[in-house]
């Protein structure tokens, strides 16, 4: 039979299989005969151990497979013999979708069926779709789940991606640290001069090895993802002429193509060439020509302790300026800065991110959630989240969840906001009446972009939308879109969970009165406290004597990415050998543990971690020293000095001890103009026992 013929010709029984299989290729529009293969929903039934693949496409091109005869429904379903369900079940476990070969149905099974094209599953290749295909198209997928898995995909990427570059990023500043050490140990030690130099060109070249490796896993990840973008800004045309999102709701999902930056004011890397010691002089010169006073060695521990990405409280009396210093430092970086007062009934953590209303499905947002949302949708900005009056509820209550989520240190945490399922509910309600609505324009002949009102307006299109969907008045479908455009607009501007952006600094401010709540253990051991003293009892002309002059205009801002004020890594690791570790093991060993004070691996790893980048902020070893045992220890000083410990030594002996072996510590310190020292703060609470009935704490001055 020629090739004319195959196609012209409704199949009957007199023809031959190949034949057959022909012409369901050619009007299918697939290559090879052979190889017809198809995807469709899996049936099991209910007995007999066999099943059903229906509602057939194209299992390369997705399209969904037309009716060949008015005798055939063989695109409708094929049968599945049990030993190939056997082997799906036994292999993948429960399944709903999948992809097979289709051969004919024995002669006798069509003739009963009276259906010459009535098939099968070929033996052997039946396999489940769990995963889309290497091209990276959805089409493995079904059309009504198209836009979940998008996001799920979506969200895979980028996570892929910052995970991908926090870890070569790591592995770059290790190898440059030990690069480093290397460096240093071949001026000191000549003789090992040509071992140092085959280490050194050794780390180089994992160096440029890692470069290479990240440039290639960046520039894939970017294509997927641009394809991604390119596949729903097409779906994303639909949903606008159908009026169930906006266009701005679009934008959330489909970042603009042009992310320049469009700050105003100096390029950091030009005017401090990237120098992040110089930064503390700029600012303080910029917050000098607008009559705000800060000290050098304050906003230079301040800017350290933004580069770990702890939790930081700012401590001091009202109007010490401690929002103060936050909103300028943001200012002065080209950063953003949202203060959220803490309200005195904060008692969980809905207070803080709010709460899902599963009636009116839509999630209530707080100040802080959309703080984090704005900081998500500028990546390259730094945005400061100051919680002021941090203290007036429980920190430990309503902010718990933070203090975990901040200690995950290997990759981005994620912050969930309600069960996902919720977000599957709306998505497949969306999609089904997407679909009702293809089906409604297919029969009546309406344009691709005809509209939700022009398909109201047309009766017939109207007509056959409310039959399909089991409308019964134009009121109803109204209300159902009312909903789906609700449900969709709370979907795409409040997802079950958020990553927090690696963008993002979180300040607490606080006050110790009596209206107000000292923090717990819990929370001391996992923030820096940094404590301002009364600005009316500051040297002005010594702190004054500090500004620098600088020849660029400091009344604007510098331009800092968020990678120049540090990227977010793991802890630096415990070796009780290195130098500070091994002196804050020894003061908690003999010192805080007899007082009580809990010190653990955390808090000493948190405290390498922060001299890192005291370091990088042109604070010396001392100074930063100093700072760690302000920020992580004093503050940590609450107990009865009466009591003894397990020795029979009373608290009072062990607290002039602790400051005996501080003192050897800190031998040769340099105070930093105008800032109070570790010593200074712990004389003071010691000459303060008698007065206070022998209780030491820090908070009280």
């Amino acid at each position: 039979m020629s090739a004319s013929e195959v196609t012209t010709r409704l199949p009957d029984f007199n023809w031959t299989d190949a034949d057959l299989l022909k012409f369901m290729a050619e009007n299918w529009g697939m290559v090879d005969p052979n190889h017809i293969r198809v995807r469709g929903r899996l049936r099991v039934a209910d007995a007999g151990g066999f099943g059903f693949l229906e509602d057939l496409s194209d299992a390369v091109s997705g399209i969904k497979l037309q009716s060949l005869s008015h005798i055939s429904r063989v695109q409708q379903g094929v049968f599945v013999a049990p030993p190939d369900l056997d082997a799906l079940l036994t292999r993948s476990g429960p399944t709903e979708y999948a992809v097979a070969e289709l051969m004919l149905a024995p002669l006798f099974r069509r003739q009963q069926r009276n259906d010459p094209l009535a098939c099968m599953v070929r033996p052997h290749s039946l396999m489940a779709l769990s995963r889309a295909p290497e091209t990276w198209g959805l089409k493995s997928t079904e059309e009504d789940r198209a836009l979940l898995l998008l996001d799920q995909a979506r969200e895979a990427i980028t996570a892929q991606l910052e995970q991908d570059t926090a870890k070569v990023a790591t592995k770059l500043e290790h190898l440059q640290t030990e690069c480093a050490q290397q460096e240093a140990t071949q001026k000191v030690l000549q003789a090992t001069l040509d071992e140092a130099d085959e280490r050194l060109l050794a780390v180089r070249q994992q160096t440029e090895a890692l470069n290479v490796d990240f440039n290639v896993r960046s520039s894939i990840l970017e294509d997927k993802l641009r394809a991604l973008d390119s596949l729903l800004r097409q779906r994303g045309e639909r949903l606008v002429a159908l009026d169930l999102v906006e266009k701005e709701d679009l934008l959330e999902l489909i970042p603009p193509s042009d992310q320049s930056d469009t700050r105003i004011g100096h390029d950091y890397l030009k005017v401090l060439a990237g120098d992040f010691a110089q930064l503390a002089p700029f600012i303080q010169a910029r917050l000098w020509s607008k009559n705000m006073l800060f000290s050098q060695g304050q906003l230079r521990d301040f800017l350290a302790l933004m580069r770990t990405h702890d939790l930081v409280v700012l401590a001091g009396d009202s109007g010490s300026g401690k929002t103060s210093l936050v909103r300028a430092v943001a200012d002065s970086i080209g950063g953003r800065c949202t203060v959220i007062p803490v309200k005195p009934n904060w008692t969980g953590p809905e207070d803080l991110l709010g709460y899902y209303n599963p009636i009116e499905r839509s999630y209530h947002a707080t100040p802080f959630l959309l703080a984090l949302q704005a900081a998500e949708r500028e990546p390259e900005i730094i945005h400061f989240i100051c919680l002021d009056e941090m203290n007036l509820a429980r920190v430990e209550h309503y902010f718990a969840d933070f203090l975990s989520l901040l200690e995950e240190r290997d990759k981005t945490p994620i912050i969930p906001l309600y069960l996902a399922d919720e977000e599957q509910h709306v998505v497949v309600e969306y999609n089904h009446f997407l679909t009702l609505e293809q089906e409604a324009r297919h029969r009546t002949g309406m344009k691709e972009g005809a509209t939700f009102l022009d398909m109201l307006l047309n009766e017939q299109a109207n007509a056959t939308l409310h039959q399909l969907g089991g409308f019964q008045d134009n009121e109803s479908i109204l209300l159902h879109h009312s909903r789906l455009r609700r449900s969709a607009r709370a979907l795409i501007r409040t997802p079950s969970c958020l990553r927090f952006p690696s963008n993002v600094r979180i300040i607490g401010a606080v006050n110790i009165d009596e209206t107000t709540h000292y923090l717990s253990p819990k929370v001391l051991d996992r923030a820096h406290v940094l404590r301002f003293r009364n600005p009316l009892l500051m040297d002005w002309d010594a702190i004054q004597a500090e500004v620098q002059h600088f020849e660029v205009d400091i009344t604007l801002p510098l331009r800092l990415s968020a990678e120049d004020l540090g990227l977010r890594g793991s802890y630096p690791a415990y070796d009780r050998t290195a130098p500070y570790a091994a002196l804050l093991t020894k003061l908690t060993r003999d010192h805080l543990a007899p007082l009580g004070v809990e010190f653990g691996l955390r808090a000493i790893r948190q405290s390498l971690g922060y001299l890192q980048a005291a370091q990088a902020a042109g604070i010396d070893d001392l100074t930063a020293l100093d700072n760690i045992v302000q920020h992580k220890i004093l503050p940590k000083l609450m107990l009865d000095s009466t009591r003894t410990d397990a020795s029979g030594r009373s608290k009072r002996e062990i607290l002039i001890s602790l400051r005996e072996a501080l003192a050897v510590a800190l031998a040769g310190l340099q105070p930093s103009v105008g800032e109070e020292t570790a010593l200074t703060a712990l004389d003071q609470l010691i000459g303060s026992l008698n007065s206070n009935n022998g209780i030491a704490n820090y908070w009280l001055r």
